[in-house]
Formats: C-alpha cells, structure tokens, sequence
C-alpha cells in the first residue's frame, strides 16, 4: 500500500495515473511474452521439440505447448481472482507479476534439448504453466482495477489494457522482425532468439515495483471469510457461462493473430520478415483503436455495439482468408490483418471488460471476470494455433481459419443477446 508520505506528496489525480499506469503494464507483459512464444514456435520445435530436423510433428507439439499455458489458466484464475477479491486488486495484481515474471525467466534462459535432454520441453512447459497461472489472475484483477475507477468511463480505463498489450504486439514483432532480419538461422538457434525474451525479463521487475507504489480501488471493500469462487458457483453459474461465449470471438481473434505469421510461412510460403509484417502494422493498430471504440461503448449501448461488430467480423472472415490464399502477399496479409484488428479487437474485443464489469457485482467481480476469461481462453484461444494449423493441414482448405472464426463469432452473438436481463447500469453504486 502507498504509504501515508506518498499521499501527502502526490495529488489524487497523479496518484490515479500512476495506478493506471502499473496495472496496464502486466497485462503488457503477459501479451508480449504470450506473442514472442507464437512468433517463435518453429524455432521453439527444432530446438526444444525434435532431435531431427523438426516437421509437422514437433511444430504441432511447440504450438501445443503455447497452448499450455491456457489449460492452467483456470486455475490462476480462481486462485488468484478469489485472492484479489479478499485481498484487495492491488495485492492481487503484484503476485501475478512476481509469477509473470518467473516464468518468463525460465522461458528466456532455458538451454536447448541439444544440451539437457528432454529436460529442456519439460521446463519450458512448466515455465508456461507458471505463466498461465499467473495470466489467469491478472485479467480479472486488471480489469476489474480498471473497470472500477470510473463506473461511466468503464469502457474507457479497462480499455486501456488492450492499448498496452498493442504496445506489446508492436513490440515483440518487431523484435521478432528484427532477430531475423539482422541474424540467420544458425545464429537465431545459437541464442539471437533470446534477446527479445530477456527483454521482457527486465520488465518483470519494473511492473511489480510500479504495482507495489499503487493504490487501492475505492470499490473494494475487505471481506473476512468470503469464498468468492463458492459463491459464484451457486448463484452466478449463467453470468460465468455468457461470459465465456462472449469473450469467445475476442480470445479466437488473438490467438489468430499471433498464428498469422505461423500460418503465413507454412501455408502461404511467405518469408520470415513478409510474415510479420502484418502483425507489427496490426500491432500499432491496437494501440489507438481500444479506447476510440471503448469510449463509443459508454456512450451508447455497449451489447448492442458489440453485437454488430461480432457479426460483422464473422461475415468477412471467409471471405477475407479466400481472398489471401487467392493472391498470397506480405500486403495482403496486412490488410486482413489490419481488417481483423480493427473489428475484432478494436471494436468488440476492448468493450468486453466493460461488459463483464457490469455482468458481474463488485463482491466477486475479480475472481468471476478472471474466471470467465480464462476459460474461455483455454475453449477459444490457447489451442486455435495448434488447430487451425491441424485442420487447415489435413483439409487442404487453406481458408479454414475463417470458418472458424465464423463459428465463433456465431456463438459470441448468442451470449451477448441472452446476457441482456442480467447487465447491471454501470453508474449505479452495486456492492451487493
């Protein structure tokens, strides 16, 4: 807690900001490290994954092991969600970091199977599984932080951790870009790949300093002996259901755009540094459009927007992903990407805290929003790459992943219109 000097010293309006600022750059840290494993998942399967010269076999088991970390998320999820809502979502947000940021240590400095054997895939999937862990927590506590500064600027502040995780995408892209632009592929598997990862080592530390300088929500009241998860389970069973489909199309959108350069290489046969420039231009895209569409949620009907930019992203899906395997080009995929981004991410995916912040009462708002989205993390977005990748593989139909998408964005629209009779009004004060 900031101490008694700090608050004196510090005005409200500074100390807001800087509270703001803390909490968005977890979620930064976890969106970063979560793109550089996808963008590097075929370096990942000849070094961790084969003894050979790698193949569909130790790709598809690389693309699985990023989607471990999606499979313990559920439990960080309740763990840590039931913590922040005991505890405070202060407390909660710097254990996540300190977790975040062992994991991704362990990530950065690994040796290869080359060196410790089978040891290597072993650490690397239980250094993703302490990440996951700690994702799942960090979500629910951000957004609920967020969420809670301002109840008629909800879409607003929660927002902003989707502009921090652009910076994230922007970043680790062009990380990536530029490992494979300035090394070859001998010096990228001799150890080049690791400097983007240390990076977001040295982040880890910075985040849980600013994290441990914070504030406490005025929302939060303590709670002795409350069981959160308990009582979501007995009366809030259709609240977490509704909100897994609805963050459905948002996780499946993600998860796609990190694949992309994946897909582009393998099945488009496009070239390491054409691959990923859709995914640095999507990323500075993701930075700006969150909050523009955010705010346009607070001002109108949040659902209802969500609603038509759902339908709207999986009615051009196929279409889109026909028209890229017609005429593949590192342009082309920048369009589809940028396409993606704007109504997927910009315009649905940045509401969805909002709209679980007024789905769910403050008493367990943490641990049910970090529930819902790790779950639905886990259905929707952690094992898409390893998916898409499977069945586009053995269909032969190279625009398989708009299907998909379709399917998803189907779903997410029927969530949305039987979630209705349970939003709450985000300017009345409901600590029930």
């Amino acid at each position: 807690m900031a101490s008694p000097r700090e608050m004196t010293a510090f005005p409200p309006a500074t100390r807001r900001k800087r509270t703001i600022l803390a909490t968005t750059l977890g979620g930064a840290l976890e969106w970063y490290d979560l793109l550089l494993y996808g963008l590097f998942s075929v370096t990942f399967s000849r070094l961790f994954f084969s003894t050979g010269e790698g193949g569909p076999l130790a790709l598809a088991l690389s693309l699985g092991s990023f989607g471990v970390a999606f499979v313990v998320r559920p439990l960080g999820a309740a763990w840590l969600g039931s913590w922040t809502d005991r505890h405070g979502r202060r407390s909660g947000l710097i254990l996540s970091s300190v977790l975040m940021t062992l994991g991704t240590g362990v990530v950065a400095l690994i040796p290869g199977s080359q060196t410790i054997g089978p040891l290597a895939p072993v650490l690397l999937v239980l250094s993703r599984m302490v990440q996951g862990f700690a994702a799942g927590g960090e979500f629910g506590s951000a957004s609920a932080m967020l969420a809670e500064r301002d109840p008629a600027r909800r879409g607003f502040y929660s927002s902003l951790q989707w502009s921090a995780s652009g910076v994230s995408v922007t970043l680790a892209a062009f990380f990536a870009w530029c490992v494979h632009h300035f090394f070859s592929d001998s010096q990228i598997e001799a150890g080049a790949w690791r400097l983007p990862f240390l990076f977001g080592l040295v982040m880890g530390p910075l985040t849980t300093w600013m994290r441990l300088r914070g504030t406490e929500s005025e929302e939060f009241v303590l709670r002795e002996n409350h069981l959160p998860i308990r009582e979501i389970f007995r009366s809030d069973k259709k609240r977490i259901i509704l909100a897994v489909g609805a963050v459905g199309l948002g996780a499946t959108g993600s998860a796609l755009n990190v694949y992309m350069p994946t897909y582009a290489r393998t099945f488009l046969h496009l070239s390491e540094t054409g691959s990923l420039a859709g995914t640095i231009v999507s990323g500075v895209l993701s930075i700006f459009l969150p909050p523009l569409f955010a705010t346009l949620g607070d001002r109108t009907e949040r659902r209802k927007m969500m609603i038509i930019t759902a339908t709207t992203g999986g009615l051009i899906a196929w279409p889109l992903f026909a028209w890229l395997t017609a005429e593949p080009s590192a342009l082309h995929l920048m369009l589809v990407q940028c396409a993606f981004i704007t109504c997927i991410y910009g315009a649905y995916y940045s509401s969805v805290p909002a709209l679980m912040a007024d789905l769910f009462p403050p008493r367990n708002r943490a641990s049910s929003i970090a529930l819902a989205y790790a779950i639905s993390q886990l259905l929707f977005g952690g094992f898409t790459p390893v998916l898409l990748s499977t069945l586009t593989q053995n269909s032969g139909v190279l625009s398989t992943p708009g299907l998909y998408l379709l399917a998803v964005a189907s779903i997410s629209v029927l969530c949305l219109t039987l979630a209705a009779p349970l939003m709450r009004n985000p300017r009345e004060s409901n600590t029930s």
